[in-house]
């Protein structure tokens, strides 16, 4: 524990009306209304918590006559999720703040406070143990088996009309209560959408893994072909897609161990990034806080079909920052390395912690699928949720009506490691709302 102390001066500490026993107003034992006495609120601020934990933040109130029995202290968070009770001080003028931490492994914060008087306490919560998991949100399983529809889930996104996600053939919407819709499309097809984005026009782009391209779908849901290559070769595996606060569209594309850099404005790539695949991996999903790009890869011996180029199942997935400006990319900074095989969605929250989904392999199997975070200012990561059964492909922060801190997690089929089962939606509370993205969904 570490003690903090806070003096400060409190008018009045018995209100009007405590000495109502003095009828005659003269000589009664009651404090005068008008009178200032020093209130001294000491808190024993914990250091080490679980994400998730129920903890005591005992407290002492005392005035320079003695302690202060009697008082209702709170408790009210500043960030981070979870919940706190009030404590009510003893004779002694002691008492607890039953503090129960928010969800994610990461810097939360309590105000505790009588009055005027206040202190707040900041505690960097470790991984919860055992590690939560997610749960299921909407039966998009059931539906695409009714609607005949095969393949897999890949990516979400969402827009005023609701939460968009990528199905072979197309794309369908979830509204707040998880009841589902096909989209209506017209134009060239859709294949295997992978990645998905929206732009402040209300336009769709999408990663296309059965095109090999980006594809743009309007507001009136007409569909054409935006790019095929990255300036030089042919795409080779479109992954993800976002659009840049500059309203460019950004493209990972870890076959070619390229993120791409599309002008929609000219039709031109503009910019690209190279990753070494032996040693990196290939880019794959990313995601934006102000002018930086966070980014995570993937080994692509399997996925891409690279043989050789690394073991098979080489932890090689990194996460990496950097720069972007009307120049193109900057220098990049590792982050963190060796953090899995299959590094896949990533999203950042209003605090800037960085959410990410690794995925580990032994022996050609699906050992683990979880969302890791890399609390703000920190150099290593914290599991955050663990897949049960399903393999987890993107994230995204829920908004409007879906609630901002929850944060929803798309699923990926592909066998062996995850059957038609792992298809749909799943969701988790985490405590912070995300990083605001071009479009705010009222």
């Amino acid at each position: 524990m570490r003690t903090t102390t806070l003096c400060l001066a409190l008018a009045a500490l018995i209100g009007p009306g405590c000495d109502d026993a003095d009828d005659g107003g003269g000589g009664g034992g009651g404090q005068d209304a008008g009178a200032s006495s020093s209130l001294n609120l000491t808190v024993d601020a914990p250091t080490a918590a679980l994400a998730g934990q129920t903890i005591d933040v005992p407290f002492v109130i005392a005035t320079p006559d003695g302690p202060a029995a009697g008082l209702q202290v709170e408790g009210e968070i500043e960030f981070g999720g979870g919940t706190a009770e009030a404590g009510l001080s003893d004779a002694e003028g002691r008492g607890v703040i039953r503090w129960t931490l928010g969800p994610s492994p990461v810097s939360q914060s309590l105000r505790v406070h009588v009055g005027p008087a206040q202190q707040t306490i900041t505690l960097l919560a470790g991984q919860a143990d055992p590690v939560p998991t997610s749960a299921r949100f909407g039966d998009v399983p059931g539906w695409l088996m009714a609607e005949g529809v095969g393949g897999t889930t890949e990516d979400l996104a969402f827009t005023p009309e609701g939460l968009v996600l990528g199905v072979q053939g197309g794309l369908i919407r979830l509204d707040a209560e998880g009841a589902i819709e096909r989209m209506a499309l017209t134009g060239e097809a859709l294949e295997r959408p992978l990645g998905i984005a929206r732009d402040l026009d209300g336009n769709l782009w999408i990663a296309d893994g059965g095109r090999n391209a980006l594809m743009k779908v309007a507001p009136d849901g007409t569909v054409s072909e935006a790019l095929v290559d990255d300036g030089e070769q042919p795409l080779a595996g479109p992954n993800y897609v976002a659009v840049g606060p500059d309203g460019k569209v950004y493209l990972s594309d870890p076959c070619l161990a390229r993120l791409i850099r599309f002008d929609p404005a000219t039709g031109q790539v503009d910019a690209t990034l190279l990753f070494d695949e032996a040693t990196e991996g290939g880019p794959n999903g990313f995601a934006f806080r102000g002018d930086t790009l966070w980014i995570v890869t993937e080994n692509t011996v399997l996925t891409c079909g690279h043989a050789g180029v690394a073991a098979v199942d080489a932890p090689v997935a990194g996460l990496f920052r950097v720069p972007v400006s009307d120049a193109g990319f900057g220098a990049r900074e590792t982050v963190a390395e060796a953090l899995g095989v299959f590094g896949d969605g990533l999203a950042l929250d209003e605090a800037g912690n960085v959410y990410v989904i690794l995925d580990q392999v032994a022996n050609l199997q699906l050992a683990e699928s979880a969302v890791w975070v890399l609390p703000t200012g920190e150099t290593s990561l914290r599991k955050v949720l663990v897949a049960d059964g399903v393999l987890y492909a993107n994230l995204a922060f829920g908004q409007g009506a879906f609630g901002p801190e929850q944060l929803y997690i798309s699923l990926l089929s592909v066998p062996p490691f995850a059957g038609a089962a792992s298809r749909g939606v799943e969701r988790a509370p985490v405590g912070f709302a995300g990083w605001p993205l071009l479009l705010e969904v009222p």
